[in-house]
Parts: structure tokens; sequence; C-alpha cells
């Protein structure tokens, strides 16, 4: 899959924009749903079409992360939302194998004993083992992981000294390429973790990458 790279540098600073209204199309409508975590200072946009997908759902598929930081074994979740574009969004696709765009997004308390453990491989490897040494150890566990390809990486840095990742990657799941956009986050102290996961299956991506785009460029911490 090809795709332009966007300035992730830049990409959490998108600013409080997010509470004071949306953009709007030539009818009047709102293009896009705000979503934030106003107690963690978190925000990112969904295009008004997008459904959340049901609580229940999202806590399903987080029972999927007990082994990842991402997960109770990183700490508490303090907050978490999931949209999905169809109408009846699932746990099963919540994280992989959807037919069309899926974004996750969670704001947890990271433990302790953890913090001095989250580097950028760390977080580049949250959900799926993405660094080759990683994926080595996944091979090597048994792990059957096909399809990888690397699209782009990135360092995250901003004004409220967070620092974080964004990577877009690829692997083949149910026999179809699926195409991620990863975003992982902490503050200054490493006492919070930030994720934001966008997948669908290659082709969905192709074809919604402006959406796509716009939700992960959205995506924006101010550190708490």
């Amino acid at each position: 899959m090809q795709r332009s790279r966007r300035a992730v540098s830049g990409a959490v600073t998108f600013g409080l924009v997010l509470l004071a209204g949306g953009v709007l199309t030539a009818c009047g409508a709102p293009a896009y749903t705000y979503v934030s975590d106003k107690a963690a200072n978190a925000y990112f946009k969904v295009p008004s079409a997008w459904h959340q997908v049901n609580a229940q759902f999202v806590t399903q598929a987080q029972g999927l992360l007990t082994k990842s930081l991402a997960g109770e074994a990183g700490g508490t979740l303090e907050w978490s939302r999931a949209y999905a574009d169809t109408t009846s969004p699932t746990a099963e696709t919540l994280l992989d194998a959807s037919s069309n765009p899926v974004v996750y997004a969670s704001v947890q308390n990271m433990k302790l004993s953890l913090r001095g453990e989250l580097s950028f491989d760390v977080m580049r490897d949250l959900i799926f083992p993405v660094t080759p040494s990683a994926r080595q150890e996944a091979a090597a566990a048994g792990e059957k992981l096909e399809g990888f390809t690397s699209i782009g990486y990135s360092l995250i840095t901003n004004k409220y000294d967070m620092r974080g990742i964004n990577e877009v990657f690829e692997y083949t799941v149910q026999g179809q390429q699926n195409a991620f956009d990863l975003t992982v986050l902490t503050n200054a102290g490493t006492t919070k973790l930030y994720l934001l996961l966008i997948q669908c299956y290659q082709a969905c991506f192709a074809a919604h990458e402006s959406q796509i785009l716009a939700v992960a460029n959205s995506f924006t911490v101010e550190g708490s």
C-alpha cells in the first residue's frame, strides 16, 4: 500500500478548536464528531457518519490486550472510545480484520513499576510486534504473523512535553492485508499512556485514506 506520510511531529498540537464545534458541510451539518477525554486533555475527531462502538464490545476487545501494556498489564484504563464506519460495529473487528475503518482510543494510568520500560520501541510494539526484535521473538514463540510491511515510522514531540510514535504498517489477517495507523504517546512523567489505533483491510484503508488521515492528524494530547 502506498500512502503519503503526515507531519506527525506537529500532529498532537491540533488544539482546543475541537471543543468549539466542527468543520461544516455546505448544508450546515457537522462533518465530524468531536471526541474528548477532558480530564486527560485528549481529543480527536471522526467523520460524523461513523458510529460509536458499544461499550460492551470495547470492553470485550480490551480483554484481548491482557499481555500488552495497552491492557491491564500496563495499568488502569481511565477512558476509552471506539468508532467505526458501519452501523453494526462489533468487538471482533475493533482491533483488526475490519472491512470498514475503525478507530480505538484509550487513556491509561501507567503502573509505577513499568514506567521505565516505556521506550519508543515498546510503543511501536504495543499492539502488534513491529520492530525486528519483537517480530523475531513472536516467531520464536510460534506466533503465526504473516505479511508484515512497514509503511512509515515517526517520532512525536510537542510543546506540552509529550513524546511518542506514529507507526503505519500492515499484516495479513484472515487472508487479507490489514493496514494499521498507530499513535502512542506518554506525558513528561510517563504516568499516562495515550493510544489511537485506526485500522481496516488494505483496500478499505486506501479507499478511506483521507478520512483516516483526518482522524489521525486530529489526535491531540496536551498532557496532564
